[in-house]
């Protein structure tokens, strides 16, 4: 498609008229396009509006057959990309969930007239405005193959794509782009991730018809995409071989006998849809449904195909050994399996209810309805929390420099970094606030850009509480003078208003219950020894936060290295936090000394200790006692150490023992200690919600009032006498996907399943395996399952007995040679006795939407 040469530079110009400029952008394009003798798409002017308030999201999925039919390019079609390219998104994307939920309420275009017509607009294309810091270019926007191209070389994986805002929840780049706010209306922010790098391609409608054509389009294909896929991709469905067989062979029944699929297009329609096993497995699965032997396949042997490749042995060998002889299972036998396998309490009318969702008319349960009740079933242990106690009593989901999506050093700060935290359910985030050239900036303090603290504090007002109504806590780390610390209260004040809490406990800590909705402002009371200036800048560097009260930057002696223009730490000046900005805040930072002084007794300090100082205070046992009795009462935070520059994490339940409140984690790094934190506050906050609280109530152990430090070793010696024994069964997996680094090699595809447990010390009884691999203590792993990435079944025992302190986690992880194809994290208290099947996720942290893996678990207490 066309591109126009002629461009509008941002810099030494006034404001641009859109309009008048893309027409006349457009124009020259087009000339250059028709000189150069190539043909392009326009815009169908008499395609009609796709906005229909009366559709709903509902009638796209009942209608599959259509919309897969109209919708080819998009789904079921070749990318024009290498071989190794998926088919489809293969991962969730929770932050397109609310947009989504409205365009399809709202304005959704999902009966199959208009979406053939939204597909034929985005096809042909629409011509919009490209914003960037220094140039406003008209192209030609396409939608098709997958993809959003607006050049020869410039296009958008439409699947790589995370988030699409419009309106207030793009206003943040309207302004830092300093575009008049008349254009905000047509606006459009599309978020997308390109390796493990967030990206974002900002553009501007012509007309309202094209803003609504292009982004209700885009947000509904996109939308579409992901639950299409499932259907689609996922054998179990019953629809899965009439879809496949229309879009790849033939529409109308009359052709099912005499179109047929050879071996080669099974492989490929396999390989397409992310069903990955040898070529010998799915032959042998062709042989058998090849009734007629002539190595094709009609449709009728297709349905036969699919039947058997869908088969699961290790569910048809449950079902066996719970119904006997008999083919089918009554009630009486259900009940039996809940309660005796299942460890389920309910009373017997939720029994009846379950049964007679998956049972036939004829009262019976049937394996086919077996299935789909072990695969819908929850795998994580519901409780409804109690968030009526001081904030002191919980863990709190926290963030450490929120505003970095990468490495500690050389990274620019985004908002993206608060979007996706708040998202995510985070309760404490990180700002860190600067002397800007027009006021004040959050930054990492050098080697860095940096953003305006209005844009921080309005993209925190607005998601603050989107997934948690719980309250939220903003680490304020203020390195600025005293008129930008001025211009920061009168910002916290304008936008975030009575949302701030500004009470003063007397006592003890409001509860998480009492604080609903309200935001907590937390900064230091302690002077500390930097300033900034701009100018020439030594070699320094900074540790991984600002958020230490004790050591706030490490630096290294000068190697004669100096840079022009960033931002430089001095020992020269003290700064120290106004007044009024302590006034707004109920929490107040304090430079660590020791627990006997008076300022560690007031109930709204806050200690901020790094990792590596509070390892070395806990090696003195009468340092550790007092850590933990300071923690019953008073609130801590901890943070990475100025060594993790790569944004590494450490382990974080070392911290939560000792009832560190605050433990701080690099959220952009999903290594194992963010996949912890994660799983500690994974339990939703409401039955059925998909949402997290952020607050989790520490165990009883240690929320128990003390008088003496002394006295918690007598908590601890009943808490050395409570053990739990485990039984780990991993059966098999589903579905598996094939990473990038996999398809480009040439090796087979022998999965296998790694286990470790996170505990504390050594296990009462060292991890056992069966028909597997046992690594460490904590560790083992399955067999390989040769050539099948598709059902692999491996069937192997984990053994382990733990102490029972309710802060065990284990981690499966899905590997093929050295590469991680997938993992999921979960903390022992939380997973569900019985047969569950666990989601998978990817290395980055998103859940894969067809992956799975099944296990069986059994425990036992021991006291």
């Amino acid at each position: 498609m066309g591109q126009a040469p002629v461009d509008s530079t941002l810099q030494d110009r006034e404001p641009l008229n859109f309009n008048i400029e893309a027409e006349r952008q457009k124009a020259t394009a087009i000339n250059k396009i028709n000189r150069s003798g190539i043909i392009s798409g326009t815009r169908n002017n008499s395609t009609e509006s796709i906005v229909s308030n009366d559709s709903t999201h509902s009638s796209l999925t009942r209608n599959l057959r259509g919309i897969f039919r109209k919708t080819s390019s998009f789904v079921s079609g070749f990318k024009s990309q290498p071989d190794f390219s998926d088919l489809g998104p293969l991962t969730y994307t929770p932050s397109l969930a609310p947009a989504r939920e409205f365009v399809f309420q709202e304005e959704s275009p999902c009966d199959d007239r208009k979406l053939e017509k939204l597909c034929a607009t985005l096809e042909s294309g629409i011509w919009l405005t490209k914003i960037t810091r220094r140039k406003r270019v008209y192209y030609h926007f396409t939608v098709k193959n997958g993809t959003i191209c607006w050049k020869d070389d410039k296009h958008i994986d439409l699947d790589s794509i995370k988030d699409i805002r419009t309106g207030e929840l793009a206003k943040n780049y309207i302004e830092d782009y300093q575009v008049p706010l008349n254009y905000a209306s047509s606006w459009i922010t599309i978020i997308y991730q390109v390796s493990n790098k967030l990206k974002a391609l900002h553009v501007i409608a012509a007309n309202q018809e094209d803003f609504r054509k292009f982004y209700y389009g885009l947000l509904g294909i996109v939308s579409s995409r992901r639950e299409l896929m499932k259907s689609i991709s996922v054998p179990d469905s019953e629809q899965f071989a009439n879809i496949h067989w229309k879009a790849n062979v033939s529409f109308n029944k009359v052709d099912e006998e005499r179109d047929t699929l050879s071996f080669a297009d099974v492989r490929k329609l396999c390989s397409k849809f992310n069903i990955y096993c040898s070529s010998e497995h799915l032959e042998k699965f062709f042989k058998l449904a090849d009734i007629n032997s002539n190595g094709l396949l009609n449709f009728e042997e297709f349905r036969r195909f699919v039947k058997l490749l869908k088969n699961r042995e290790e569910v048809n060998e449950i079902w066996k050994s719970l119904t006997g002889s008999r083919d089918y299972m009554d009630f009486a036998c259900f009940s039996d399996f809940l309660e005796r396998v299942q460890g389920e309490t309910c009373d017997q009318a939720v029994f009846e209810k379950l049964f007679d969702k998956f049972c036939t008319n004829k009262g019976i349960l049937q394996e086919e309805g077996f299935l789909k009740f072990l695969t819908s079933q929850p795998y994580i242990e519901y409780h409804q929390e109690d968030y009526s106690k001081p904030l002191n009593y919980y863990f709190i989901s926290s963030s450490h420099n929120t505003y970095l999506l990468g490495k500690q050093l050389g990274e620019n700060p985004t908002v993206e970094g608060y979007i996706q935290v708040l998202q995510q359910g985070c309760r404490c985030i990180e700002v860190d606030i600067w002397d800007g050239e027009e006021g004040p900036v959050v930054c990492h303090g050098m080697l860095t850009g940096s953003i305006p603290l209005k844009n921080v504090l309005e993209v925190i007002r607005k998601y603050a509480f989107i997934t948690s109504p719980f309250p939220l806590i903003l680490s304020l780390e203020i390195h600025c003078k005293k008129e930008n610390q001025l211009i920061t209260e009168v910002l916290l004040k304008e936008l975030l208003g009575s949302k701030i809490f500004t009470g003063r406990p007397r006592s003890e800590l409001p509860s998480p219950l009492e604080l609903k909705h309200r935001i907590i402002l937390k900064s230091k009371k302690s002077k500390i020894e930097f300033t900034t200036t701009t100018g020439d800048i030594t070699n320094l560097i900074s540790s991984s936060t600002s958020s230490s009260y004790d050591s706030e930057y490490d630096i290294i002696p000068d190697q004669g290295t100096k840079r022009k223009g960033m931002r430089r730490l001095s020992l020269s000046k003290k700064i120290q936090v106004s007044e009024s900005l302590l006034l707004i805040s109920a929490i107040h930072g304090l430079k660590f000394r020791n627990f006997s002084l008076p300022e560690s007794k007031t109930p709204d300090h806050c200690f901020s200790i790094n990792e590596k100082k509070l390892e070395s205070l806990v090696k003195d046992e009468n340092q550790r006692l007092a850590i933990d009795k300071h923690n019953r009462r008073h609130l801590m935070r901890v943070y990475p150490h100025a060594l993790r520059y790569k944004s590494s994490n450490f382990n974080p339940t070392k911290f939560w023992r000792l009832g560190v409140q605050m433990v701080a984690t690099n959220w952009q790094t999903h290594d194992l200690g963010q996949q912890v934190n994660e799983a500690m506050f994974q339990v939703p906050y409401e039955k059925n919600s998909l949402w997290h609280s952020g607050y989790v109530l520490k165990p009883h152990y240690l929320q128990t009032g003390i008088h003496k430090a002394s006295d918690i070793l007598e908590l601890y010696e009943n808490l050395e006498r409570r053990a739990i024994r485990l039984e780990i069964d991993i059966l098999s997996a589903q579905l598996l996907p094939k990473t990038r680094e996999t398809k480009e090699r040439d090796f087979s595809f022998n999965p296998f399943v790694s286990l470790a447990f996170i505990c504390d010390g050594s296990p009462r009884q060292s991890l056992e395996v069966m028909n597997g691999v046992t690594y460490t203590e904590t560790s083992g792993a399955t067999s390989q399952c040769k050539e099948n990435g598709f059902n692999p079944i491996w069937g192997t025992k984990f053994k382990i007995t733990l102490k029972d302190d309710k802060l065990n986690f284990v981690i499966f992880t899905v590997k093929a040679g050295d590469s991680i194809l997938a993992t999921c994290c979960l903390k022992l208290e939380h997973l569900k006795r019985g047969y569950r099947h666990l989601p998978l996720y990817s290395i980055t942290g998103e859940r894969y939407i067809f992956s799975t893996l099944f296990i069986k678990t059994n425990y036992d207490s021991l006291n």
